[in-house]
């Protein structure tokens, strides 16, 4: 039986006390499991299946399904996940589950596929600050593909980010506005730049302006939101002086698997017109730690070939769930080094 921590716990409590709330937890936090566990326990007490999770490609893919299987007390929670062709988009959606799992990307298609008969009672935006774009009138056209619905057919809504504003306060009102349509900050994000910035002229042109938050913003701004938004302080339950820990499985698409299989029972592989062949069991180690890392040295002067971006997608996931922290990667080939920078 899983035993949550005790902040983990109070995520719970919030999301079932607050039908619409924000939740700030940093990554590796387990606040994935954290809202799981609070939608188990809803399914007992209100109406809210199906629920729609929108998250990071990577994230809506593995990340939410694996939790669940990962988990004894989650595992008889059908999980479908929207994602691949158009086709598959669809069979996923026909497919009866309790919670469908879409990333950002594809919610103008959803929106477009389901118009009136949306059927989610609850949304999870994992990563909500990707909707901070989100504006009455202009904005990303994902955002307003959810705005359509979020408030008019789904009961509950939360909001999962490790930073809520990386960019500044001007960005908290867009992923705000799907907790409380505007109530707290403003009912548009001009009533929202007026009451709490100035614009102030950047260079010679007066046109280049700049938002700058007043200087009783940031109080004004927390207090507004404070009872439907909860911030989890990681450092109040752990020892800051002991890393916390959180391994992430990359699962190898099936093209790369078999370039790995055939190297690791054959010391040889065919990739396109190249052969790539291990002359030693150490030189063939080398040659799997390769393909894992995405690509693949094909001779002796530093030639490679790229196999699969599967680690780099996971590496994009943790960049936009830092939201603007500092993030160290470490690397082990020069091909990874090369990729990264691309």
């Amino acid at each position: 039986m899983l035993q949550l921590r005790p902040y983990q716990h109070e995520i719970v409590d919030f999301v079932l006390a607050n039908p619409r709330c924000n939740l700030f937890v940093p990554m590796g936090a387990g606040k994935t499991v954290s809202t799981l566990t609070a939608i188990d326990i809803l399914t007992l007490i209100d109406d809210v299946l199906p629920v729609l999770v929108i998250a990071p490609l990577r994230v809506a893919s593995s990340t939410w399904p694996d939790e669940v299987r990962k988990f004894p007390h989650l595992r008889h929670l059908v999980v479908s996940v929207v994602t691949g062709s158009t086709s598959e988009r669809r069979a996923a959606l026909r497919k009866p589950a309790d919670i469908y799992c879409i990333n950002y990307e594809n919610l103008q298609w959803l929106d477009d596929e389901l118009g009136e008969n949306w059927p989610f009672k609850m949304v999870v935006a994992d990563e909500c600050t990707k909707l901070k774009s989100f504006r009455l009138s202009q904005g990303s056209v994902r955002a307003k593909a959810l705005a359509k619905h979020v408030h008019k057919r789904a009961k509950r809504y939360v909001g999962l980010t490790g930073t809520p504003a990386p960019n500044g306060l001007k960005d908290v009102w867009g992923f705000q506005w799907f907790v409380d349509k505007g109530i707290r900050l403003g009912r548009s994000f001009d009533a929202f730049k007026s009451r709490w910035f100035q614009s102030l002229q950047v260079g010679n042109s007066r046109f280049a302006t700049q938002l700058v938050p007043l200087p009783f913003a940031q109080e004004q701004i927390q207090d507004a939101v404070r009872d439907v938004c909860l911030t989890i302080d990681i450092q109040k339950y752990f020892d800051i002086k002991e890393p916390i820990v959180n391994t992430i499985p990359v699962t190898l698409p099936p093209k790369a698997r078999q370039l790995y299989r055939d190297m690791e029972k054959e010391m040889f592989l065919q990739l396109g017109d190249i052969e790539v062949e291990a002359f030693s069991a150490a030189a063939k180690t080398q040659k799997c730690l390769q393909l894992a890392s995405g690509a693949i040295y094909t001779d002796e002067h530093g030639a490679w070939e790229p196999v699969h971006d599967a680690k780099l997608d996971a590496l994009e996931s943790i960049i936009e769930e830092a939201n603007g922290m500092p993030v160290l990667v470490a690397y082990h080939f020069k091909s990874d080094l090369a990729r990264l920078l691309k």
